[in-house]
């Protein structure tokens, strides 16, 4: 790729995709590239910070903004490479034909720009909910809040968890070491995780919860969720019941846009020049699959491979890297890797590719465990799609390279009269 003598590059949003493109841009582009000029708007105000540590680093453990920023030195730039951070700064419109952005009402000129806008949480409007302490959680500003509500209260208060996905039991693991008060945990599907573990490792982490006298209620209708709260009356109510992509900006000026602005394997938006990376992506690979990605190692690699193509190199697709997440609660480590979920009640999959048709527990015991969750292939074979572990021992770390693996080769290597353990589908 012939890159011009100046360029202009814009990005818009300041996460971790955005740091990544910045940071492989800039490692990429050495002296192959001529003068450029990169800005990067964000709404927030701190510089790019990793996400996760939202709920385990500040609500947990108190720590500020500061703590879990990503490292600054991309900001530098290099010798013909000129990066500006503009923090609190609201881009309000996008020409992708006179290729500007206006942000503050001021007008920048761009070659390329790259959305990296990310997702908001999703709010709920329903009137079980009108004039309660509600708390979302998605920025620091959002985890030292809650921080706060929950310190304050005493062992005579309820706190209610609307949603038992991995960022709700997260909240209430939080909650628990916070508070005295008590903590209950509602879910309108009929298991905790559905969209993210398999059954024998959302059995696994329930227990830890009952174990902190944790109270998680499934399968409950509106009027059962509404009722619930209602006897509760609970000092504080956290929601955390999913994402909504932030993709106006995108729609209004012309992209693609279906759940997400529609990307191919390489960022790259129905608009020549235009990118885009993070959770606010729906990709669409050669194949006919549609992702959308929602953890901080994908918006890292697509950021990276958005970066990496902007400065003429060659890159692998992105969907030829498994999906990965993490969860720590109550002092463990939850990892994931690959398709993990389950289908939820409607059928639809979760974030993290195909759903898994059956799984293979290795070990399950208090401080450890190894789930196999497999996908039955054409002709009838069944291979490891996915793999969730706790814990750090020899075995637990020999099986983390057994994705991709067939049912024969992981009971021939793990196994020897283990039963295939259906998921409660």
């Amino acid at each position: 790729m012939t890159q011009p003598d100046h360029q202009r590059i814009a990005v818009i949003g300041g996460g971790v995709a955005a740091h990544s493109a910045l940071k492989a841009f800039l490692a990429a582009a050495g002296d192959t590239v001529g003068s450029t000029t990169v800005d990067i708007f964000t709404r927030e105000a701190h510089r790019p910070y990793r996400r996760p540590s939202v709920n385990k680093d500040i609500l947990i453990d108190g720590k500020g903004a500061e703590d879990v920023a990503l490292p600054g030195a991309v900001f530098d730039g290099s010798d013909n490479i000129d990066v500006s951070l503009h923090l609190s700064s609201d881009v309000t419109a996008v020409d992708t034909t006179d290729r500007t952005l206006t942000v503050n009402g001021e007008q920048y000129s761009w070659d390329q720009l790259i959305f990296a806008t990310g997702a908001s949480p999703r709010h709920l409007d329903t009137p079980w909910l009108d004039g309660r302490n509600v708390h979302y959680i998605r920025t620091p500003e959002h985890s030292t809040s809650l921080r706060e509500s929950l310190t304050a209260l005493t062992s005579g208060d309820n706190v209610v968890i609307v949603g038992a996905g991995i960022l709700g039991l997260e909240a209430a693991a939080a909650a628990a070491s916070l508070t005295e008060a008590t903590v209950t945990v509602l879910e309108a599907q009929d298991d905790i995780c559905r969209r993210i573990l398999p059954a024998a490792a959302a059995g696994w982490l329930r227990d830890k919860h009952t174990a902190h006298s944790i109270d998680i209620r499934c399968g409950l209708s509106d009027d059962e969720l509404s009722a619930t709260v209602a006897e509760l009356d609970p000092a504080v109510v956290v929601v955390s019941v999913g994402l909504d992509r932030d993709i106006s900006l995108a729609r209004s000026a012309g992209l693609d846009v279906g759940r997400g602005i529609v990307i191919d394997e390489y960022g790259r938006t129905s608009v020549p020049g235009v990118w885009a990376a993070g959770d606010c992506v729906e990709i669409h690979a050669e194949d006919g699959t549609v992702t959308l990605p929602e953890d901080e190692g994908s918006a890292r690699l697509l950021g990276g491979i958005v970066g990496l193509t902007m400065a003429g190199q060659e890159t692998d697709r992105f969907l030829l890297s498994p999906p990965k997440g993490w969860s720590r609660q109550y002092g463990l480590m939850l990892n994931l890797l690959g398709a993990t979920g389950r289908p939820v009640q409607s059928g639809q999959p979760g974030p993290s590719s195909h759903p898994s048709d059956h799984e293979l527990v290795l070990t399950s015991d208090e401080d450890e465990l190894v789930v196999f969750s497999l996908e039955s292939r054409s002709g009838g074979e069944s291979v490891v799609s996915g793999i969730t572990t706790v814990g750090r021992s020899p075995i637990v770390r020999k099986a983390k390279n057994a994705l991709g693996m067939t049912l024969n080769e992981v009971e021939s290597e793990f196994f020897t009269d283990e039963t295939l353990i259906p998921s409660s589908t």
